[in-house]
């Protein structure tokens, strides 16, 4: 295998795609998702903002007693933050439809069996095709950022810069969530003959990831739940380091369930990312409390692509393509 040809199939597949019809509905799509959602971002920050300028108007009112804390000034990264909690719940089937043909449709075209008459691998073929369409999933989000950025700028919302890595922090996020279902329908796309059965399948995994998964996993956790710790065993004193304690372990199981939640689910790892990356620093918590909250989704965001993703090569590798 070798780079320079790893590239060329990668630019090949971003070429077709992107001058395919499929790719302007989806981006479109996208597109659409990300106005809403950066229009309903915009209406929360400027409420929020009245609200901040009522807080200074009363600070500046109060002649006589000690003075109150300074109220902060809402972020505009909130508005991303908003926008891109949108798209999560809808760019799942738009990267599905993105991955689901990638081999199984060309196989039914017979396009797959005339490039592997070419001098090139079949590790460098599924290797560039992922590559192409990782490409693609990021020229998405980057329009999508494009876009919501001039919606903001029409409203005369500028972003501060340091509002920018969390901006960037965010995209991110939502690369990885568009390339987990990306994935999953390469992967599928190898595993059955005909790219609509690869479609149908992806969109049986992406339900069952994003309902069920999420539902199982809550109310499975509830019903294993221990009971909450009653003050009267520990002699109504709740100020106790026996109750503490209870009362720790009791309300930890409500962060176990959650992480295991996120583990089953890509949706639910990729809200958490987003919320909990947004509030740490009105929280004041620290990065080692940060990154115990997160950890659970940033292991579901980097283990779903990789599995689907060595699914994908291995069957490939040895796929009969007659």
């Amino acid at each position: 295998m070798t780079a320079e040809r790893v590239f060329t199939v990668a630019q090949k597949e971003f070429t077709d795609q992107i001058t395919g019809w499929r790719f302007l509905v989806i981006l479109a799509l996208f597109l659409a998702i990300a106005m809403v959602g950066t229009y309903s971002g915009v209406v929360s920050y400027e409420r929020e903002l009245d609200r901040y300028s009522e807080q200074l108007a009363a600070m500046d009112n109060q002649n006589d007693g000690p003075a109150g804390m300074m109220p902060a000034k809402p972020p505009v990264e909130g508005v991303y933050s908003s926008m891109f909690l949108t798209l999560v719940s809808y760019g799942g089937l738009l990267a599905i439809a993105v991955g689901s043909g990638l081999v199984s449709g060309e196989k039914e075209s017979r396009s797959l069996k005339s490039l592997l008459s070419h001098p090139v691998y079949r590790d460098e073929i599924i290797n560039g095709k992922a590559l192409g369409g990782v490409a693609l999933l990021a020229l998405v989000v980057g329009s999508v950022l494009a876009i919501s950025t001039a919606l903001l700028l029409v409203f005369s919302i500028v972003p501060a810069p340091g509002d920018l890595w969390m901006i960037l922090t965010y995209a991110g996020v939502i690369l990885l969530f568009l390339v987990t279902f990306f994935s999953i329908a390469l992967a599928l796309s190898t595993l059955c003959r005909e790219s609509g059965s690869a479609l149908l399948l992806s969109v049986v995994v992406f339900v069952l990831l994003v309902f069920l998964a999420p539902y199982a996993t809550t109310h499975i956790g509830m019903a294993l739940m221990t009971e909450e710790p009653d003050p009267a065993a520990y002699g109504g004193d709740i100020s106790s380091e026996e109750f503490q304690a209870a009362i720790t372990a009791y309300y930890g199981q409500f962060d176990l369930i959650q992480s295991i939640g996120n583990l089953a689910s890509p949706q639910m790892a990729t809200n958490a990312l987003i919320q909990g990356i947004g509030n740490a620093p009105t929280s004041g918590a620290t990065l080692e409390d940060t990154l115990g909250k997160i950890w659970s989704s940033v292991v579901a965001l980097t283990i779903y692509p990789v599995a689907f993703f060595a699914v994908a090569y291995t069957r490939f590798m040895r796929m009969d393509i007659r």
